[in-house]
């Protein structure tokens, strides 16, 4: 198993990405009351979709914070802009928790809102992919497993703030929760990410990169270096990420608000079954990344990831079949479950064994990034867009086949690339 000292080192990571995936994921668990207090209007589909636009905001920033610190990782190291990035979305969450109202200054409230959520955006872009990047250095055994602990830590920051929501309700009630209540978590969350900034701070830097420092082989300008010799790689790396993007941003952000404002149901309901479902996430989680570890060959992985991709398209025009039509909720939530976590690991084991050392941070980063700025910031948006355009609210399941499809191409084109080692030993500086 995983040795005592990487043990450390993956719960720190692991606790920090549950801390900032809190923080990040709370805006959209906090919607239906954002949409009144910051986004009025008459008709409440308009303003709820106004909300999940500036939702969306957060992921289009991902990218520039994604080459910004993986540019100051791959050149300065990866310990460095762990603490940063989480002290830049500490400090934003709680400030979102402080803003004043439309009511209360009009306009420069969705404004400032919209800032704060870029700023959030910019600092979740260095996060995931300097985890996935850290971690992937950190052993040359267990990666999959390894990797599924990471995922089920960020996981677990969405259950910590669902558990958030749900507690508030009951001890605020509905309708105190739209007048002040939903500040709470906003300033919990910049709390517990300044505890998280003080936590990383004492981990140790990645061997592979010290190594790499030793040797003066760090890139001048490592995007430069991506953007001329690694153009493939990063479409690649666009497209196994994008069916996990797909699923979180449909099937768990998107759903809270969908499901208690379209479909009526009830909230405490709805944030009790995404608890499952997310529970169902991690336990498929850490059970993919164990069968990924079987078969130390890299095309191994790749038909996994295949067989997880056919698996989603059944699985998604069930879920919605079943929101619709009103039949037991908490099937739909398990069988989400399933679907995000059959690929949420898969697709970066492969993601972190594409580029070398030198220009890994940067690499992950870019790839990981313009995938949650496109298909993760635009999930919320195309999938109101559908039920408009089609007056049916199971239209998005079709988006997640789309999403599917996307993957089964990054396969194809990994396949067709010189792999032939396990991702374990691609370590390559």
């Amino acid at each position: 198993m995983v040795n005592k000292s990487n043990s450390k080192l993956i719960w720190i990571t692991a606790l920090g990405g549950l801390l900032e995936y809190y923080d990040f994921s709370v805006f959209a668990l906090m919607a239906g009351y954002l949409a009144e207090q910051f986004f009025p209007g008459t008709d409440p589909l308009t303003s709820l979709l106004t909300t999940f636009a500036t939702f969306s905001v957060g992921y289009f920033s991902r990218p520039l914070g994604g080459l910004v610190f993986g540019h100051f990782g791959d050149r300065y190291g990866r310990k460095k802009t762990f603490s940063v990035s989480v002290l830049i979305m500490a400090v934003s969450t709680a400030l979102m928790g402080c803003l004043p109202t439309y009511a209360q200054i009009g306009i420069w409230a969705p404004v400032m809102m919209t800032l704060l959520r870029m700023a959030q955006g910019f600092s979740i872009g260095g996060e995931i992919p300097g985890a996935i990047t850290f971690l992937s250095e950190s052993s040359q055994k267990y990666q999959g497993l390894i990797l599924g602990l990471l995922i089920s830590g960020l996981l677990s920051g969405f259950i910590f703030g669902s558990f958030v929501h749900s507690l508030l309700l009951q001890l605020l009630g509905s309708d105190a929760m739209k007048v002040w209540g939903w500040r709470i978590p906003f300033w919990l969350g910049g709390g517990l990410g300044i505890f998280s900034y003080f936590i990383r701070k004492h981990i140790n830097e990645s061997a592979l990169f010290l190594k790499l420092n030793r040797e003066k082989q760090q890139q001048q300008v490592p995007a430069l270096e991506l953007l001329k010799h690694h153009k493939r790689s990063i479409i690649t790396g666009v497209l196994l990420i994008i069916p996990a993007t797909g699923c979180m941003s449909l099937l768990f952000l998107f759903i809270q608000s969908y499901l208690t404002q379209l479909l009526h149901y009830k909230s405490s309901t709805v944030t009790a079954a995404s608890i499952a479902g997310t529970l169902m996430s991690i336990a498929t989680c850490i059970f993919t990344g164990g069968l990924a570890d079987r078969n130390l060959h890299t095309h191994h992985a790749i038909k996994l990831m295949r067989c997880f991709c056919l698996l989603v398209i059944p699985l998604s025009l069930a879920i919605f079949h079943i929101y619709v039509n009103q039949l037991p909720l908490f099937t739909a939530i398990l069988i989400s479950g399933l679907a995000y976590g059959s690929v949420a690991v898969i697709g970066p084991l492969l993601l972190s064994t594409t580029f070398p050392v030198s220009i890994r941070y940067s690499g992950v980063a870019l790839s990981y990034n313009i995938c949650l700025a496109t298909f993760g910031g635009l999930t919320p948006v195309i999938a109101m867009a559908l039920i408009q355009m089609t007056g049916n609210h199971s239209a998005p399941a079709l988006y997640l086949v789309f999403c599917s499809i996307c993957g089964l191409a990054g396969c194809y084109l990994l396949r067709k690339a010189p792999l032939s080692v396990a991702p374990q030993h691609n370590n390559t500086v």
